[in-house]
């Protein structure tokens, strides 16, 4: 009888994810929800930003930024900590490498990684050039080209 039980639990589930989701493969539409707004999470944009690279967890958490917290910084960037960017504008952004370069690393031997630059400049100020998205609050940017000011 338990098993009878957990197969039409299943069964239901099953269904209402199918239901749920849309028509396109795996259930999820690439065009995000509808009613959406075009700029959120559509509109990929190059961009440039003057601000300090930051361990993104400290900062959120304590708010930790320049000189002092470099040697915190590095070490949490070093261990997978995510990186950001804030701004002079007083934004935050996460900072990813780029989606393309993260696929096919191959195709980018040789060439500098400026994702990879930004882990050494921990409470740096920078000038960054990247591709900004947005969704549902969360601000990103693959990093195209980074150098210290």
């Amino acid at each position: 009888m338990k098993l009878h039980r957990a197969a039409i639990v299943a069964a239901i589930l099953y269904i209402g994810l199918a239901v749920a989701g849309s028509s396109v493969r795996g259930g999820v539409d690439p065009n995000g929800p509808r009613g959406a707004s075009l700029r959120e999470g559509s509109g990929k944009h190059p961009v440039a930003f003057r601000g300090e690279i930051v361990d993104y967890y400290c900062y959120i958490e304590k708010g930790l930024t320049g000189p002092a917290h470099r040697e915190c910084g590095l070490k949490c960037v070093a261990g997978d900590v995510c990186m950001g960017i804030l701004t002079e504008d007083d934004e935050l952004y996460m900072l990813s490498v780029d989606h393309i370069r993260a696929m096919t690393p191959t195709a980018f031997e040789g060439q500098p990684d400026a994702f990879t630059q930004c882990r050494s400049m921990i409470s740096f100020k920078v000038e960054l050039h990247g591709k900004a998205m947005q969704r549902k609050g969360q601000k990103i940017i693959e990093v195209v080209s980074v150098k210290k000011i």
